[in-house]
Formats: structure tokens, C-alpha cells, sequence
């Protein structure tokens, strides 16, 4: 998806969702999608992971299976923003290279949101799902808002998201705890209260 089609339908995209300040980052290079995929793929890696047990379980008998495909692409995309400010802190990242790998993973999140929560056999689209859960609780810590005045930046769309870069590290430490409290405890009530809330 780098193609300059591509990314410009990206970029229009985005202009229709989010104002015109919360885009100033927003550029065509590759490093911010680059470090986002590196990061998420390391954070599979990391912490509980399918072959962890609680209990003497895997978290396929504890979650599902679909259920725990999306705690795991969800704790992967958490780590990929997690670490982003990991790095900062160790200064591996200029400050303006984390605003712009926070600012890529929330328009890639409200694309996969668009493109639905199941597929049409019910199954869920972790993806997709791993995304609405993101911006749920990005906006319950003040880092992103919905203003249904602000216009959008293409100056045609009424109504648009402010995002506040400043608070995403906080904002994405809490998500980071929570999704791995819930894999290490096996908390499978939890993990469907998430999606519940979030999701449906």
C-alpha cells in the first residue's frame, strides 16, 4: 500500500476523518508504517503468547480461538505503540518520528474500523476488532475526541476527530497493561467485556 495511489486515497481518507491540525504530522514516508510493523511483529514475541498456559491451558481453550487471535494481534499493535515511546525514552526516536508512528497507527486503525467488525460467516476481524478497541480507549484517555463541530481537514466534511498526540504515550501504557493483564490471568470474561464495550 505505498503506492502513490495508494497513499494518496490514504491521505484523502484521512482528511475526511480527522481535522486539519491533527494531520500536521502526517506525511508519505515509510519509516512511521516500517517501525509500527517491526514493533508489532517483535511484540508477538513478547509477554503471553500462544504457547503460554494459565492454569495449564493454552489461550485457545481459554479465549476460543477467534477470541484469542484478537487479544493476540491486540497485544502486537499495543506493543507496536508501546514501544514507540520505549524508544523515545532511550533516544532511539526523535520526538517528531514517535508523533508520526502514533499518528500512522490511528488513520491505519480507522481504515481497518471501516472495513467492518466480522466477515459475513460472523467471524471476527481481528484487525478491525484490535482497532475499535484502540480508539475506544484512546478517547476514554482524553488522546483522541470527536468534535461534531470541528470540520474535517478537506474543509468539505463537518464533524471530525481531534487527535492529541501528547497524550498518547499514558493513554497507550494503560491500553498495554490491561490487554496483557488479560492474557497472563486468562481473564476471559474480561476479554469479551472488551470486545463487548469496544467492539459490538
Amino acid at each position: 500500500y505505498t503506492d502513490p495511489d495508494s497513499m494518496a486515497t490514504r491521505r484523502e481518507q484521512a482528511q475526511s476523518l480527522f481535522t486539519k491540525e491533527s494531520l500536521e504530522r502526517m506525511s508519505d514516508k515509510k519509516l512511521p508504517g516500517m517501525l509500527g510493523t517491526i514493533l508489532h511483529e517483535a511484540t508477538h514475541n513478547l509477554g503471553p503468547s500462544h504457547e503460554y498456559k494459565v492454569n495449564g491451558k493454552k489461550d485457545d481453550e481459554i479465549f476460543g480461538g477467534p477470541l484469542s487471535t484478537v487479544l493476540e494481534e491486540l497485544k502486537a499493535q499495543s506493543g507496536a505503540l508501546y514501544f514507540v515511546d520505549f524508544l523515545l525514552r532511550k533516544n532511539l526516536l526523535k520526538p517528531e518520528e514517535a508523533q508520526d508512528a502514533y499518528l500512522d497507527a490511528i488513520v491505519w486503525s480507522m481504515g481497518h474500523i471501516s472495513r467492518g467488525m466480522y466477515t459475513e460467516s460472523k467471524n471476527p476481524k481481528p484487525y478491525s476488532q484490535l482497532a475499535a478497541i484502540h480508539v475506544g480507549m484512546l478517547m476514554e484517555e482524553g488522546a483522541m475526541e470527536w468534535n461534531p463541530e470541528a470540520m474535517a481537514a478537506n474543509g468539505k466534511d463537518k464533524g471530525a476527530f481531534v487527535v492529541h498526540l501528547e497524550k498518547f504515550p499514558a493513554a497507550i501504557e494503560k491500553i498495554m497493561q490491561t490487554v496483557a493483564q488479560i492474557k497472563a490471568r486468562g481473564d476471559r470474561a474480561e476479554a469479551e467485556k472488551m470486545v463487548k464495550k469496544y467492539v459490538d
